[in-house]
């Protein structure tokens, strides 16, 4: 308890530091980034491994940051194929189909939920009912979705007020997931009729603000050289096969670094309840040592693969870089706040979620120094769009990222057909 004395005590001391005196004065007219930016942050954009790209996407006011990155990525492919300048997939289109499977998977949940004799005050469905319907996902609940829908270019399905500006719509869908709990709280009910009557409403509302998705259309596009093609009646699934044909299932894995009393290195973990999409598995994450992961990310760099990452957001962007903003704190205040990123984790100082793509970086002896990154905030924002990091930085807030399995040595490879270890959702550490 904090008494009187101590109040007193800790004022004195303050006091009577005359330092303290010109902080207070300096601090309360000025942000404190302010403070800590020098010729150190202006880190030079000059990268010996670059992946060209071609534009900055932006996910607006959305938390689409995880299917953005994604389909940044996948688009060099068609870029690529069809010589092109530039082009865009649909995010919105992964959208209506995430918002849809979204809704449904947390009504089977709740269903699963009730059969087990578990009510309101159960964490699990206390859980469900707070976090309603978000944006925010994982590479693999992308791969989920790409496999069954396939995907379509931007200006097939393009953006609307709605997908760009996702607050109502998860507002709205968040109601209705709320009001089909009660109505299955009551007895002698048609669970089934009831699930069908909501998903019914659900869609209706979701084709109302983003419109339908074509189950056929046709491919037009201009080419560098000005040639024009089309490609009649595609399906998204076709589209995606003929265009793109990257394995994201099977071809890849989600990587993370972290260690306690049930995390270890060299294992296979799968995340309980973090499939959005019904009938797919729980997300999977393998943990190796850090300098293994960023070897990996590395050597898929070097050959011209963008590499996708999670990162969190505790450290903060200044101008285009992303540095560790708390160690320079330390410097304004005299108080040791440093954490390396096993603490960070642990102590669960892991602050939002932002997923965006490496697509450079610069190496001295084949040692990381600095990292460039693509990000969906559109080109006002950073470097025209993209950002630098530091190696500190990606060492410290780098939790996840996304590695062909080619990268992966024998004995890594040998760990992804083990039997995974179960993580309640309760102790997951790196979703």
């Amino acid at each position: 308890m904090l008494k009187k004395e101590k109040l007193n005590e800790l004022k004195k001391f303050y006091e009577n530091d005359k330092k303290n005196k010109v902080l207070n004065r300096m601090l309360n007219k000025v942000q404190l980034v302010d403070l800590i930016t020098d010729k150190d942050t202006q880190i030079s954009s000059q990268f010996n491994i670059n992946i060209e790209t071609h534009g900055i996407t932006d996910q607006k006011f959305t938390g689409r940051c995880w299917s953005f990155a994604n389909l940044n990525i996948l688009r060099e492919k068609v870029i690529e194929k069809c010589n092109l300048k530039n082009f865009e997939l649909s995010g919105s289109y992964i959208a209506f189909y995430d918002k849809l499977e979204r809704f449904n998977k947390k009504l089977e949940n709740i269903l699963e939920y009730k059969s087990e004799g578990k009510d309101l005050y159960d964490r699990y469905v206390s859980d469900i009912l707070k976090d309603g319907i978000y944006d925010g996902g994982w590479f693999t609940q992308f791969a989920h979705l790409i496999d069954k829908y396939g995907i379509v270019p931007k200006d097939i399905f393009p953006e609307t007020y709605q997908s760009s500006n996702t607050y109502e719509v998860n507002q709205i869908l968040s109601r209705l997931l709320r009001k089909f709990y009660l109505e299955i709280e009551k007895e002698n009910i048609n669970t089934d009729e009831i699930k069908d009557k909501y998903i019914n409403d659900a869609y209706k509302i979701i084709s109302s603000l983003y419109g339908i998705p074509s189950e056929m259309f046709d491919f037009e596009y201009m080419d560098k050289d000005g040639k024009y093609h089309i490609d009649k009646n595609l399906t998204p699934k076709q589209f995606y096969e003929k265009y793109i044909g990257i394995d994201l299932l099977n071809d890849y894995v989600e990587i993370g670094c972290y260690i306690d009393d049930k995390y270890k290195y060299n294992n296979l973990y799968q995340l309980e309840d973090t499939s959005q999409v019904s009938g797919t598995e729980d997300l999977k994450v393998l943990i190796i040592e850090n300098e293994k992961l960023k070897e990996s990310m590395i050597n898929q760099l070097k050959d011209g693969e963008p590499v996708y990452f999670y990162s969190s957001t505790t450290s903060k962007r200044i101008e285009g870089i992303w540095i560790d903003t708390m160690d320079r704190y330390s410097d304004i205040f005299d108080v040791n706040l440093r954490l390396e990123h096993n603490d960070i984790i642990k102590t669960n100082g892991r602050t939002g979620q932002h997923c965006m793509i490496f697509t450079g970086v610069k190496t001295i002896d084949d040692k990381p120094i600095k990292w460039k990154i693509e990000n969906s905030w559109g080109d006002k924002y950073g470097v025209k769009g993209d950002y630098i990091a530091d190696d500190d930085w990606v060492n410290k807030y780098v939790y996840v990222a996304v590695i062909n399995k080619k990268y992966l040595d024998s004995k890594t490879i040998e760990i992804l057909n083990r039997k995974p270890i179960k993580i309640n959702k309760w102790d997951a550490k790196i979703d």
